[in-house]
């Protein structure tokens, strides 16, 4: 294992496998870290749906996800660890199959959210989403 793929939403449970992280690379020193940040993309109709609105909303978009982000960098600096951080826009579990396979991750360590039984069985956790959508093993921390 040499790669490992974290998406990221600043979420306690996604602190929690930054922190899983740091004790996995104490058995594993030369694990290559990326963090994943995915927004929706802004969607914008008629007129609007080319223009300046439009690309100002996406900077925002995007800038928002590099400050989440730069929370999880800073966690791990604080352990001594360092990671690349990504911002994509998108459908997250679709960003996070992509990145899995652009940056040749061997592995995704992501955080469960506190959805309940009656709302992941209708909506479905994006967790549970990875899990089926990404050719390499899914770690998810509680």
């Amino acid at each position: 294992m040499k790669k490992v793929l974290v998406p990221f939403d600043g979420s306690e449970s996604a602190k929690r496998a930054l922190l899983y992280l740091v004790e996995l690379v104490k058995r594993l020193p030369d694990l290559e870290i990326h963090l994943l940040n995915v927004q929706g993309h802004p969607i914008m109709y008629g007129d609007y749906a080319a223009g300046p609105m439009l690309e100002s909303l996406v900077n925002a978009a995007r800038e928002h996800g590099r400050k989440i982000n730069a929370k999880g960098v800073e966690l791990l600096r604080a352990h001594g660890l360092e990671a690349t951080a990504h911002e994509e826009l998108g459908e997250t579990v679709g960003e996070v199959a992509k990145a899995v396979a652009l940056l040749g991750c061997d592995l995704v360590v992501m955080g469960t959210r506190g959805m309940t039984n009656f709302s992941n069985l209708i909506m479905g956790s994006v967790s549970t989403r990875v899990v089926h959508e990404v050719a390499v093993p899914v770690l998810l921390i509680k």
